[in-house]
């Protein structure tokens, strides 16, 4: 059944029915069930699609610590990103578990959230479900264009403001860069973990390029088809109204 807003009066029953979907994915898993999800609240007229903030890294990272250390993992994730700090905690988190880590991305984890994904042993999608690219945004502009203008004009035509985003792009990506080679150490070659890095990260790509299943196998990341029916019933529990588009990310404002 799904929650309309004229039916969401009660807080509790939603809260209650999202928590018995959760449990019994666990059952049926065995596994500890952690939802990321960012999507209106049914109760709450005024709140809109959400990003990947710092509360959602502390709340995921408090779930992780009270997880037993070989206990395998489901993160759920559908996201558009958000702050690359917290995103980056989150993966941190994901890649120290001991257990086994699994994402599963239902329908879109883009930037922030695919860099979540990067963590996880295993990516469960579908044919139509997308990653994205993980290029620092800085100040609202794409990393790779920022860095590219200088190249392109002569030094005494850019503004300093210009020069100093640039910098500072040039240092974002290869921050990134360096930490998803880090996040690949383990699950491929080092020379295929550097092409898949320099793939994500370089400005290759507009930053709402959909990456799909079958693109993610082919730069070697181990996604699998077939997210449980059992997580498609958590979204049952949220209002699906007007949202942003996965595009207007502001991933890493920091």
């Amino acid at each position: 059944m799904w929650f309309k807003r004229s039916e969401s009066q009660d807080k509790n029953i939603i809260l209650a029915a999202r928590q018995a979907i959760v449990e019994s994915l666990e059952a049926e898993r065995g596994t500890r069930v952690i939802p990321l999800i960012h999507r209106r609240e049914p109760w709450d007229e005024k709140s809109e699609a959400q990003h990947i903030t710092i509360e959602d890294s502390e709340f995921i990272l408090i779930r992780i610590r009270e997880t037993p250390k070989k206990q395998p993992l489901d993160l759920i994730v559908h996201t558009p990103g958000g702050l690359a700090l917290a995103a980056e905690m989150i993966a941190m988190a994901l890649a120290h578990h001991q257990g086994t880590v699994t994402v599963m991305v239902p329908f879109y984890a883009m930037s922030g959230g695919t860099l979540i994904a990067l963590a996880a042993d295993a990516i469960l999608m579908e044919p139509y479900s997308v990653l994205g690219p993980v290029d620092p945004q800085i100040a609202g502009w794409p990393s790779g264009p920022l860095m590219r203008i200088l190249g392109q004009k002569q030094i005494e035509a850019i503004q300093d403001q210009t020069i100093i985003l640039a910098d500072i792009a040039k240092m974002a990506v290869e921050n990134m860069k360096g930490f998803v080679r880090w996040l690949l150490r383990e699950k491929m070659a080092e020379a295929q973990a550097e092409e898949v890095a320099e793939f994500l990260t370089g400005g290759y790509l507009t930053h709402d390029t959909p990456i799909t299943m079958a693109v993610a196998r082919r730069l070697g990341l181990n996604a699998v088809e077939g997210v449980p029916a059992k997580v498609y019933e958590l979204f049952s529990t949220c209002e699906f109204g007007v949202c942003k588009r996965p595009c207007l990310a502001s991933y890493a404002e920091r």
